[in-house]
């Protein structure tokens, strides 16, 4: 990254201003964007390799984009190739990188004046959760009611006529979008406490 002068982090908005508003977003789903180490996935190192093509960090250059903000796609520890079957909420994707990789993003892209923002979804969980693991595994679990739970099937579809009702053992889960990411029930203040 060089020696060479840097901005400093931006700012933190101020009250009444609307600071997305003067940024320019980059969307990146960070699997699909750079390979660092050639296992033909992208990650976290990789995109901090390329930032200098999104925004070099040197107002008087024409050479890059001018993204002035990223926004990751889920980053967090997933089953899944897409991420938003969330198995650890404290853990980036295995595939992506760790800890410090992330760190080092966004470290790197503050020093070009860029914000980084986390798709964090927390509207439901993977099924390989631990919590909807032990909250499926005994009714009795103080973390059954993290979940929407019948003891039979409401047999009403989702917006998009897709069944949300799944079968767990004797019972059925409310998950909107799949079997494989049940909703989390925010009318349980432990939940909204925990995430």
């Amino acid at each position: 990254c060089g020696n060479r002068d840097r901005p400093s982090p931006p700012p933190p908005p101020q009250a009444g201003v609307t600071w997305w508003n003067d940024r320019v977003f980059y969307e990146v789903f960070v699997r699909s964007y750079q390979d660092s180490d050639g296992d033909g996935i992208g990650d976290l190192a990789g995109l901090t390799e390329r930032l200098d093509y999104l925004n070099d960090g040197d107002p008087r250059t024409d050479q890059d984009l001018g993204v002035t903000g990223l926004w990751l796609m889920p980053v967090s520890e997933s089953p899944s190739y897409h991420g938003y079957d969330v198995v650890d909420y404290s853990a980036i994707e295995r595939d992506y990188g760790d800890a410090a990789a992330f760190k080092t993003l966004v470290d790197e892209a503050h020093a070009r004046g860029m914000v980084v923002l986390i798709d964090l979804v927390i509207n439901h969980t993977s099924s390989e959760h631990p919590w909807f693991q032990e909250a499926a595994a005994d009714p009795q679990s103080p973390r059954r009611s993290w979940y929407v739970w019948s003891d039979e099937n409401p047999g009403y579809r989702g917006p998009w006529g897709q069944p949300v009702w799944h079968p767990r053992g004797e019972d059925f889960y409310y998950g909107i979008f799949w079997s494989g990411m049940p909703d989390l029930n925010y009318r349980d203040p432990e939940v909204t406490g925990e995430i």
